[in-house]
């Protein structure tokens, strides 16, 4: 398992940011490297699963409403498990913005699994943290 924590201090209200995360409509607006498109296919209680077009394919997503400062979501990949943790913690200016990730790599990719992490770290900052803090301040600022 590769765990992985990237930490970033956004300038907008927590509940913005959160609701930009928790919308899988604007996702494609909001990761435009990654996600061409998603909907969400049904909601079970907490659980909303939502079908991901990404850039390798069709996946389903599972978002998971923790609590009102925490949400997880849940992605199975060809070469990944991963469940990512996201908190959207309120401070000075702005909010406070943690993504952690729980990765598994399948089979064969387990073998490189201790080599890996600083690529899932780039990522996250990349693909995930990056753009939903920009999306965010654009927002705000009314860019």
């Amino acid at each position: 398992m590769i765990y992985a924590v990237v930490t970033e201090h956004v300038n907008a209200p927590a509940d913005r940011v959160r609701a930009l995360y928790e919308d899988p409509g604007g996702w494609a607006r909001v990761f435009p490297a990654t996600i061409h498109g998603a909907r969400v296919v049904r909601r079970e209680g907490d659980a909303t699963v939502v079908e991901v077009d990404h850039v390798e394919g069709k996946v389903l997503n599972v978002l998971r409403d923790v609590s009102p400062t925490r949400i997880e979501l849940a992605e199975s990949k060809r070469r990944f498990d991963a469940t990512f943790t996201n908190e959207f913690v309120p401070e000075a200016g702005g909010m406070r913005y943690t993504l952690t990730a729980a990765v598994r790599l399948k089979w064969p990719w387990r073998l490189i699994a201790p080599f890996v992490r600083p690529l899932v770290l780039g990522r996250m900052r990349r693909y995930v943290v990056a753009p939903l803090k920009a999306a965010a301040e654009r927002e705000l600022h009314g860019a």
